[in-house]
Parts: structure tokens; C-alpha cells; sequence
């Protein structure tokens, strides 16, 4: 069959069927235009042609649907450059709010593509996973259990509310923890986690089968952590060479995790724990966490990293990262 339609003519029913098998062919079932053009003794110039007129016929509409602007490019070059399954999203312009949004619409893909029903998910909290939380549609029926405890009064940042959050998009169960994240000493901290409410969150922590976590710096503007320390605790993690921190767990430059003495008085997730999960998503961007992601990336606790371009980029200005098969806790 001939097809040919001038600029002005609108095709005719079989014309239009010739169009939508094409279109079907090609966009449907992901055939390439050679074999296409050999399967309806066309050339593919010629089926290049046709899949423009059945855009132009209105018989083919694309559509995109919030998907993360994902850079597969610097995504496959970052994964190469540090040793990891990275996910590199776009962030635009770059400012902190577009990096918090993209890298959060991302992780929140990589959710509903990695988490199965069934599973025993943890979060920690800041303000990228609360991102993620907006973009969480097609959840499977989860359980959701903080990793944490609670560093702000404020509502809207609570890792009570991220849990809260994400369960609403599946029919699973949340265990949240209603107390601080630090308390004076160990002796309170074990009393803390014999609470029947705290309990029933820390009990899963060995059971976590995938967990999403953020990435502090150590500086004011990077850690939730550092501004409520005293500043004395502050400058002697300084001291001792802390430049990241992730769910109460610090790491120095060579990504070495010290500081036992605070994650004592930490109630968290331990980095034991973390790494016995299975997968372990560290989700961060902007280039003002470049050392700390290289930090913790280096410890080998984390098997997946969403970010975004501009840390991507700046990455390649470093040398490479070969993680730790296991993780120093010295």
C-alpha cells in the first residue's frame, strides 16, 4: 500500500491504519524503523516519514508523566567513577530547592522500581527524602519504620512525619519513633529503646531489607544534627576530622566511621545494621555535600546513591572511589 498525504490532506481510514501499525510497531512493541520498513516493504526513511504524520494526524500523542529528568550519560559515568549504582538527576539551575525536588523525584523512582510488597523499609529524615515523599504514587503494601529519632520540633520536618508521609501511599504499617534523637548517656538510651513505643521500631531494624538515607555535611547549614549540639561536642567531631553524618553515624575524610561515644547516645540505626541491609540508598545533591557523599560512599555502607548533576559533575574533578568491602568501624 502507497501512503502519501500532501501538507494539507488528512489521511484516510486505511491510511490511518497503515499510520497507527506503524506507530504501534515502533513505540509499542520497540521495533526498530529498518525492520519495520522491511515487515510493510517500506524504507525506513520512509517509516521515519509515517511515524512524523501519525504525530501530525493526532493518531500518536507523547506524553510525559512527572518522570524524573534522569542523565543516564553522567548516571553510567558516576556509577564507573565511584563504584556504585548511582542515579544522577537534573537539577536545573541548581539551588537548593531544585536539588532537594529533582534528587527527591528521583529516589522516590527508584522506590516503586526497587521495593517488592512484603518488604520492611526504613527512612531516616531531611528535607531530600521528605521530598521523595511527595512523588511516592505506586507503592506496594509496605511496612515503613524510622530509622531515628527526632532532632526538630518541627512537624513538617520530623522523621515522624516523613514515616507518616510515605505510609499514606501504601496500605502497610508505620512504626514511627515518638522521642529525641540524642539523650545524655547510654543508660537513658537503653531505657529509651525498652519503651513499648520505641521498641516496636527498633525491633525491625534488623529486618530493614532496603533503606533511604540522608546525607549530612558537618557544617550548620548541611547537618540538622550539628546545630543542635553543643558547640563543644561540634568542634571536637570537627577535631577529630568528621566531615559527614548519616543517621547518627560519623564518618572522617577516608570514610572511617568514629565518634562512638556520641552514637552511643544516639538513638538510631547502627551501622552494623545498615550494613546487613541488603540495599542501602543514600540520597543527597548540591555540590556543598561533594565531601561528605565522597565520605560515605568510600565506607562501602551504601549500595545505591541518587543525586544530581551538579555534584555528578563536580565528581569527576576528584579521583576516583573504590568502597570498602567492609566498612571500618575502628
Amino acid at each position: 500500500m502507497n501512503v502519501h498525504m500532501d501538507s494539507t490532506s488528512m489521511p484516510s481510514r486505511d491510511e490511518r491504519r497503515l499510520l497507527a501499525e506503524v506507530a504501534r510497531l515502533f513505540y509499542v512493541q520497540g521495533v526498530n524503523k529498518v525492520d519495520i520498513g522491511q515487515q510493510l516493504n517500506l524504507s525506513r526513511f520512509k517509516v521515519a516519514r509515517m511515524l512524523e504524520e501519525a504525530r501530525d494526524a493526532g493518531i500518536v500523542s507523547i506524553s510525559i508523566h512527572g518522570a524524573a529528568p534522569i542523565d543516564l550519560t553522567l548516571s553510567r559515568q558516576l556509577s564507573e567513577h565511584w563504584g556504585i549504582h548511582a542515579v544522577v538527576s537534573n537539577s536545573l539551575d541548581g539551588t537548593p530547592e531544585n536539588v532537594r525536588r529533582s534528587v527527591g523525584q528521583a529516589a522516590a523512582e527508584l522506590f516503586q522500581d526497587v521495593v517488592s510488597e512484603g518488604e520492611i523499609v526504613g527512612l531516616t529524615w531531611g528535607r531530600t527524602l521528605t521530598a521523595m515523599t511527595d512523588y511516592l504514587t505506586r507503592m506496594p503494601k509496605l511496612s515503613i519504620v524510622q530509622l531515628t529519632g527526632a532532632v526538630t520540633s518541627d512537624i513538617n520536618d520530623s522523621p515522624v512525619e516523613l514515616v507518616r508521609r510515605a505510609c499514606l501511599s501504601t496500605g502497610g504499617t508505620a512504626f514511627p519513633i515518638f522521642a529525641p534523637a540524642i539523650v545524655d548517656d547510654a543508660a537513658a538510651l537503653a531505657a529509651l529503646k525498652d519503651h513499648p513505643d520505641v521498641k516496636a521500631a527498633v525491633d525491625l531494624f534488623d529486618h530493614i531489607t532496603t533503606a533511604f538515607l540522608a546525607v549530612g555535611s558537618w557544617d550548620r547549614e548541611g547537618s540538622q544534627i550539628f546545630a543542635i549540639l553543643p558547640d563543644e561536642d561540634s568542634e571536637r567531631l570537627r577535631q577529630m576530622g568528621v566531615i559527614a553524618e548519616v543517621s547518627g553515624v560519623f564518618f572522617d575524610g577516608d570514610g572511617r566511621i568514629v565518634a562512638h561515644d556520641l552514637t552511643g547516645r544516639y538513638l538510631s540505626i547502627s551501622a552494623q545494621q545498615i550494613q546487613r541491609t541488603p540495599r542501602v540508598v543514600a540520597a543527597v545533591g548540591g555540590i556543598g555535600k561533594m565531601e561528605a557523599t565522597r565520605s560515605v560512599i568510600r565506607s562501602g555502607l551504601v549500595t545505591d546513591l541518587v543525586t544530581d548533576n551538579t555534584l555528578a559533575e563536580a565528581a569527576f574533578e576528584q579521583p576516583p572511589i573504590v568502597p570498602r568491602a567492609d566498612p571500618d568501624r575502628s
